[in-house]
């Protein structure tokens, strides 16, 4: 006679909701419960019951966009996150998951999140960069592990794997002082993403570490976002400047590469004149005249360490909410010179 699993439950002093669980390979159960169920199965020959579990489980990514890239367009997203994405990939394939991938935008987002307890998924991974709480807030209610990429939201139970901004800058800043600068300007995206938030006040506080003043006339805001905008906005803004400091830290490498192209329409010289740094390394920076110096962001271990953390949390959870900053490294070029002392 077949075993069905009200017996089994009962032979293992199991709720049949457990050991049901166990046989469909669903979350909120430790390992040592599913051990056990499955030493059962395996020894009253019913292996049957497992056959499922030997089939690969779904994870749902969720990539935000805050415009619809089909009718705009963002080639810096693309430089930017494909690697996060390929980490992603390639982590979830090695440990025996399907990913199904989904991109949304601001338009999209709730009805993508209202959704996702329907689906046949073990959990969800979100890169949310251009997420604001608005968004993220249509995810808290998901009843199943869900884990946030390259965002962080200080008063919502995410476990959240981010870039460590307050570092990164602070080595771009020290680098630049070390180089003899003091007089040190800020290329600011404002009103955009988190990532832009704690760069600004790492900034604050890298130049307040060092001794330094960052008059209000220092740091130039663009509220933009993206394409030729960024550069028209940024032209204004520059050509506003009295007197330029001899070096400026951009938030981002997009920025930086606009503001040499300004620069240069504005009569100064790189690094002769002015010394520039940005912020995510991404690719091509070397060929550019002169290279530029920039933070580099290790983004496909960001998706694998993602990638990994949910898939421990839905294979065994646990209380509390982990956080994780992966760590950023300077790479020095020749957009910034040292001033003679």
């Amino acid at each position: 006679m077949a075993v069905k699993v009200k017996d089994l439950a009962a032979m293992l002093d199991l709720s049949p909701s457990t050991v049901s669980l166990v046989l469909n390979n669903r979350p909120g159960i430790s390992e040592a419960t599913r051990t056990r169920v499955r030493d059962m199965v395996k020894e009253l020959g019913c292996e049957e019951l497992l056959e499922e579990e030997n089939e690969k489980k779904n994870i749902i990514f969720i990539v935000y966009r805050k415009r619809n890239e089909a009718k705009e367009g963002s080639p810096y997203f693309s430089q930017i996150f494909s690697e996060i994405i390929e980490g992603v990939e390639s982590q979830i394939k090695a440990r025996g998951y399907n990913l199904l991938v989904s991109y949304v935008d601001r338009d999209s987002a709730v009805k993508v999140a209202a959704g996702i307890d329907r689906e046949q998924a073990e959990g969800v991974l979100i890169l949310a960069t251009e997420m604001q709480e608005e968004q993220l807030n249509a995810f808290a209610q998901i009843q199943m592990p869900v884990v946030i990429v390259d965002n962080y939201v200080q008063h919502k139970s995410f476990d959240c794997i981010t870039i460590n901004n307050e570092q990164g800058v602070n080595e771009a800043v020290k680098h630049l002082v070390e180089m003899g600068h003091t007089d040190i300007g800020y290329l600011h995206v404002s009103d955009n993403a988190n990532n832009f938030t704690e760069r600004y006040y790492g900034f604050l506080r890298a130049m307040d570490s060092l001794g330094l003043k960052c008059p209000k006339n220092r740091i130039i805001n663009i509220c933009t976002d993206g394409g030729e905008a960024v550069y028209q906005s940024l032209k204004e803004a520059l050509l506003e400047v009295d007197k330029m400091p001899t070096a400026f830290f951009s938030d981002n490498d997009i920025i930086a590469v606009y503001a040499m192209r300004i620069f240069r329409e504005m009569g100064y010289r790189i690094p002769e004149d002015i010394s520039i740094a940005g912020f995510d390394n991404i690719a091509f920076l070397e060929v550019f005249d002169p290279p530029l110096t920039s933070i580099q962001v290790p983004k496909h271990k960001m998706g694998v360490v993602a990638a990994n953390t949910l898939i421990d949390k839905i294979k065994e959870p646990v209380e509390g909410v982990v956080k994780i900053e992966v760590c950023t490294s300077l790479v020095v070029r020749g957009s910034v010179r040292r001033l003679e002392e």
